[in-house]
């Protein structure tokens, strides 16, 4: 029924510049044409988020590896002195891209997981929300599943922060008679990630959320076992 839960909407798209339900300093619209006179300092982060937004939309269509700065700059509507003044490559752009990106991911996984009252609700809360939010920004999750293993060392191990981030976030609060293997958070959010970028390339990433009960079981199986 219309209205009856309280709950966020699931964001179509993490785009800095279009998206509202971000931190005021990334919900930044094109700058208005003509003189405008806005402090500098303004004008530089709008850029800045807008070729991130650029680059985000992209890569699902170009790959890193085909990714061109032209491509970016086209899609933000910046020019390439405007890029070089923010970045000093396409590399130093997309980990950009990926840290920004991957810190909102993490930090509304945290929130969800730490808002719950007990270990296994903070494991539910905290991969219903991963999911969701990939499964309705595939954008986000075409760069951190797949573009981060095509982008070199750099990116690779940014995506092993994320994962380890997003692991200590469901990791928090085991018990410590459901600590082995000690790494089987990384495991599990290594292996959703794969079947994420698998779903992807088939076009079913809005079923994502159809693997949140299988994925919370097997984090969760250990406590169950035991329990038996």
């Amino acid at each position: 029924m219309p209205g009856s839960r309280r709950a966020e909407p699931v964001p179509e798209r993490f785009a800095p510049d279009e998206l509202a339900d971000l931190p005021a300093e990334l919900a930044l619209a094109q700058l208005p044409a003509g003189r405008h006179g806005l402090p500098r300092s303004f004008v530089a982060q709008n850029q800045r988020l807008r070729i991130i937004a650029g680059m985000l939309r992209v890569l699902p269509r170009q790959g890193f590896a085909e990714t061109t700065i032209g491509h970016v700059t086209t899609e933000a509507g910046v020019s390439r002195s405007a890029f070089y003044s923010q970045f000093e490559s396409k590399e130093d752009c997309f980990l950009a891209t990926y840290d920004i990106s991957a810190g909102w991911l993490c930090e509304r996984v945290e929130a969800a997981a730490f808002a719950a009252k007990t270990w296994p609700e903070q494991v539910e809360a905290g991969v219903s929300e991963a999911l969701r939010l990939l499964a309705g920004n595939p954008d986000v999750a075409h760069l951190i599943a797949v573009e981060s293993l095509q982008a070199g060392p750099a990116a690779r191990a940014r995506r092993q922060l994320c994962i380890a981030r997003l692991a200590d976030a469901l990791r928090a609060g085991r018990p410590a008679s459901a600590a082995k293997p000690g790494n089987l958070e990384e495991l599990l959010v290594g292996g959703a990630l794969s079947l994420i970028a698998r779903d992807l390339e088939a076009g079913r990433v809005e079923e994502l959320i159809e693997v949140t009960p299988d994925l919370v079981g097997a984090i969760l199986f250990e406590v169950k076992a035991d329990r038996n």
